[in-house]
C-alpha cells in the first residue's frame, strides 16, 4: 500500500490496473448474521491460496448496506477512506471468543495474472443485522466464472456450522427490537436421569417419544416415515426442568432456545435449525406465542402464530429437528397447534410429583440433612399437591432453620410442623385476599347490572 493511499478508490485502481473502475463487474448474496463466524471463516478459507491483502474500510451508517460500487467512488462527501481492520468478539462457547470482522476488503489475484476483489460487510434492519459478500471483477469469462463459484461455494458450505453444532443457543436483541449479529450460547446443566423425579409412566412417555424415537430415527426415515417430531410439554409451574434434561442426553444434538418476543424472526430461527440439525428447538411458554385465535386481540400476535405454524408445516418429512413447546396452559393454546399431529404428534403432562417422587425429592435437596423418625414422612404429607420447586424451597427452608440454631442438620418432626405452618399461613392469607378481590369484582359487577335495569 502507498503511503498516500487514504482511499478505497485509490487501491482497487492500483490492483485492478485501471483508472475506470465503472468497468468492474461484480455478482454479491446477502446472509443473517447469526453463523457469521462460519460464514467468514470460509471466506477467509478460499481465499488463503491467492495470499490476499485485507483492507479496512470506513462504513459511515451502519443502516445502509454497502456496495462495491459504493467503494469506487473517487471524489466528494461520499468518498471511502481506509482504516484499519477492526474485529470484535463473539462468544462461540469456547475458550476464547471469535474475531468478528465489521468489515473487510480482500484484494486477490487469481489465475493468469487476473484481479479480483471480496467485500464483507454488515447492515442493521429492523429484523436484525444483514451480511453481504459481494465478489467484484473485470468483465472477462474467468473472472465471471470465479464469482459465481465462489458464491456458490460460501451458499453451499454455509448449509453447516463448524462453531456452534452441537451447543445450545439463542438470539440477542439490537436496537430495533430484533435480533443481533451474534448468538448467545448457552451452558446447560447437566441433568442426569436421577436429577429428573419424575414418575415410571412419565419417564416412559419420554422415553418412547423422545428418546426412542431419536434412536430409531434413522430406521423410521428409510421406511418413509418423518424425521421431525413435535411434543407439547404441559403441567403446572416448577416442572421446567424436564426440556433440560432432554437436550442434555440427546448429545449429538444442537438446542435452539426461543422466547416469545424473538417469534417475529421466526424463518430466522427454523432456518437456523435446518444448518444445525439434527436439532431440538424449544419453545418456552408457547402459549404466550400459540395462544387460541379467540383471545388473540391483536394483528402482531396472529402474525406470529401464523408464521410459526407454517414453519413447523413446512420442515419437511427429512429435517431431523425435534421441537419442544412447554406451557403452564395447556387450554389456552391454539387448537391448530396442540391438537394437530404433524405440529404436535405427542402432548405429555409432567405432573406434579407424587408421594413417592416427593420423598425422593427431599432426599435429593436436602442430601445434606438426616431426618429423624416420621420426619420425612411429615415433610412428604405436607407437601402434598406441590411441584418440585415447592419442595425444593422447602427444604431451604429448613436447612435455614437448622443453620439458625447452629448447623445440627439434624431435621425433626416438629422443625418440619413449622416450617410447612409458616408457609401455609402465608398461602392462607394470599388466598384469602384473592377471594376478597374476586368477590368485590363480582358484587361490583351486580351492581352495575342493577342499575342498567
Amino acid at each position: 500500500m502507498s503511503e498516500s493511499d487514504s482511499f478505497v478508490w485509490q487501491q482497487l485502481r492500483r490492483h485492478f490496473k485501471t483508472n475506470d473502475l465503472a468497468v468492474l463487474v461484480s455478482s454479491r448474496r446477502q446472509f443473517t448474521a447469526h453463523l457469521l463466524p462460519d460464514l467468514q471463516t470460509i471466506i477467509e478459507d478460499l481465499v488463503a491460496p491467492w495470499s490476499p491483502e485485507l483492507l479496512g474500510f470506513q462504513q459511515k451508517f451502519e443502516i445502509f448496506p454497502m456496495k462495491l460500487s459504493d467503494l469506487t467512488i473517487c471524489e466528494g462527501e461520499h468518498v471511502v477512506r481506509l482504516t484499519p481492520v477492526q474485529s470484535q468478539d463473539i462468544d462461540i462457547g469456547e475458550d476464547e471468543p471469535y474475531a468478528s470482522l465489521n468489515n473487510g476488503l480482500w484484494l486477490i489475484t487469481i489465475d493468469d495474472d487476473m484481479p479480483a476483489a471480496v467485500m464483507l460487510s454488515k447492515f442493521l434492519t429492523q429484523y436484525g443485522t444483514k451480511v453481504q459478500v459481494e465478489i467484484a471483477h473485470l468483465p472477462n469469462e474467468v473472472g465471471h466464472v470465479f464469482a459465481k463459484g465462489f458464491l456458490r461455494t460460501i451458499q453451499a458450505q454455509g448449509k453447516s456450522s463448524r462453531y456452534y453444532r452441537n451447543k445450545a443457543v439463542s438470539f440477542e436483541f439490537n436496537d430495533f427490537g430484533g435480533t443481533h449479529e451474534t448468538m448467545r450460547v448457552h451452558k446447560l446443566p447437566a441433568v442426569s436421569r436421577n436429577d429428573v423425579v419424575l414418575s415410571k409412566a412419565t419417564m416412559t412417555q419420554l422415553d418412547t417419544h423422545i428418546f426412542d424415537f431419536v434412536k430409531y430415527r434413522d430406521e423410521l426415515k428409510r421406511l418413509g416415515q418423518s424425521g421431525r417430531k413435535g411434543i407439547l410439554l404441559h403441567g403446572h409451574p416448577g416442572t421446567g426442568k424436564t426440556h433440560h434434561y432432554i437436550a442434555a442426553n440427546l448429545p449429538e444434538h444442537s438446542t435452539i432456545l426461543v422466547t416469545a418476543e424473538q417469534m417475529l424472526n421466526m424463518e430466522e430461527y427454523f432456518a437456523l435449525a435446518r444448518v444445525l440439525q439434527p436439532c431440538i428447538m424449544v419453545f418456552e411458554d408457547a402459549d404466550l406465542v400459540a395462544r387460541s385465535r379467540e383471545d388473540i386481540s391483536s394483528q402482531k400476535a396472529e402474525t406470529r402464530l401464523n408464521r410459526l405454524l407454517n414453519e413447523m408445516d413446512g420442515l419437511g418429512t427429512d429435517a431431523d429437528i425435534l421441537i419442544l413447546l412447554t406451557t403452564n396452559r395447556l387450554n389456552s393454546l391454539e387448537g391448530a397447534l396442540a391438537s394437530r399431529s404433524g405440529r404436535v404428534d405427542a402432548a405429555l403432562e409432567i405432573p406434579h410429583p407424587d408421594d413417592d417422587c416427593r420423598e425422593r425429592l427431599f432426599k435429593q435437596y436436602g442430601h445434606a440433612l438426616n431426618f429423624q423418625a416420621g420426619a420425612l414422612a411429615e415433610a412428604v404429607v405436607r407437601s402434598k399437591g406441590g411441584s418440585a420447586a415447592y419442595v425444593k424451597e422447602m427444604v431451604r427452608r429448613l436447612v435455614q432453620r437448622s443453620v439458625a440454631r447452629g448447623g445440627s442438620l439434624v431435621i425433626s418432626r416438629e422443625d418440619v410442623e413449622v416450617v410447612f405452618a409458616d408457609a401455609e399461613a402465608v398461602l392462607n392469607l394470599l388466598k384469602r385476599d384473592e377471594e376478597i378481590v374476586r368477590r368485590h369484582i363480582v358484587e361490583q359487577g351486580d351492581e352495575d347490572d342493577c342499575g342498567s335495569c
